[in-house]
């Protein structure tokens, strides 16, 4: 099963979303899976020992890993952020200026409320803090993801109905006073 993100299909992605929701009402600190050429790492502490490490047995205890739910090939290496933990991640500033609107979960990116729809947002639209600019949905529930700032929306950098992964990059936006 060689296949990048976005050739994931929906029954996949809801089968790692359930492993992700698992994760989050679990006592683990993270969970590393693969099957075939499929590797999927989701945590919710610290980073887990690197994968050239001496691994522990399939039943020890490990250290807590970083808050990541990334998925790729198993040749692929899989990156851990060195940020603190966050429940969601938050909207951060790019070196153009512009700040950053983040994935908050893995998912599928709706840039509208529904089919046929208006988008929430477009190029040049202003929003508040508190404005959805778009909802991330996993397994029928959908998640909305609000700008986090005050400004104009200077670009959307994914497409509707694309999936995503936690902490990409979604909308850009330029603040304003």
């Amino acid at each position: 099963m060689n296949k990048p993100l976005s050739t994931l299909t929906d029954d996949e992605v809801r089968q790692i979303a359930l492993l992700v929701e698992t994760l989050e009402r679990s006592t683990f600190d993270y969970l590393q899976l693969e099957l075939g050429d499929l590797k999927v790492t989701i945590g919710k502490g610290n980073a887990p020992p690197p994968a050239n490490a001496a691994a522990p047995g399939p039943y020890s205890a490990v250290q807590p890993a970083a808050p990541v739910a990334s998925v790729a090939p198993a040749s692929a290496p899989v990156s851990a952020p060195a940020a603190e933990p966050k429940l969601a991640p938050q909207p951060a500033a790019a070196q153009d200026g512009t700040v950053t609107v983040v994935a908050p979960m893995i998912g599928r990116f709706y840039a509208k409320p529904e089919p046929g729809a208006a988008p929430f947002v477009s190029v040049g639209t202003e929003v508040t803090p508190d404005s959805t600019v778009a909802l991330i949905e996993v397994m029928k529930v959908f998640t909305a993801v609000r700008a986090g700032v005050k400004g104009v929306v200077a670009e959307i950098c994914v497409q509707d109905e694309q999936l995503v992964e936690y902490g990409q990059v979604l909308i850009r936006i330029r603040p304003i006073e």
